[in-house]
């Protein structure tokens, strides 16, 4: 399953919106995620969105298959395609230079 919607996942993943997906992330995803520089804590459950971002294995295509179809201790969010690429294109502007 995880395969075929792999083709269909480069695209929104590509034209997010940055500040879309920061609003987002900080409505469903601080509550497990450090998801910005000035947030001071979360659970341990889920790794900061810098640590993602700085992840070589993390493109852009496996954060939109992850998200289309999250594993535990990740809550299914049931999240559109248009937010899917709007957090990954947020999380992307988080890569350290």
């Amino acid at each position: 399953m995880l395969a075929g919607s792999l083709p269909l996942a480069s695209g929104p993943a590509s034209s997010g919106d940055a500040e879309t997906g920061r609003a987002l992330a900080r409505i469903w995803c601080a509550q497990c995620h450090v998801v910005a520089l000035d947030q001071e804590r979360a659970t341990d459950v889920g790794p900061p969105f810098t640590e993602i971002a700085n992840d070589p294995t993390k493109s852009n295509v496996s954060m939109t298959a992850w998200l289309t179809d999250p594993h535990p201790p990740m809550l299914t969010l049931s999240l559109s395609k248009k937010q899917i690429g709007d957090l990954v294109a947020y999380i992307k502007t988080l890569k350290a230079n």
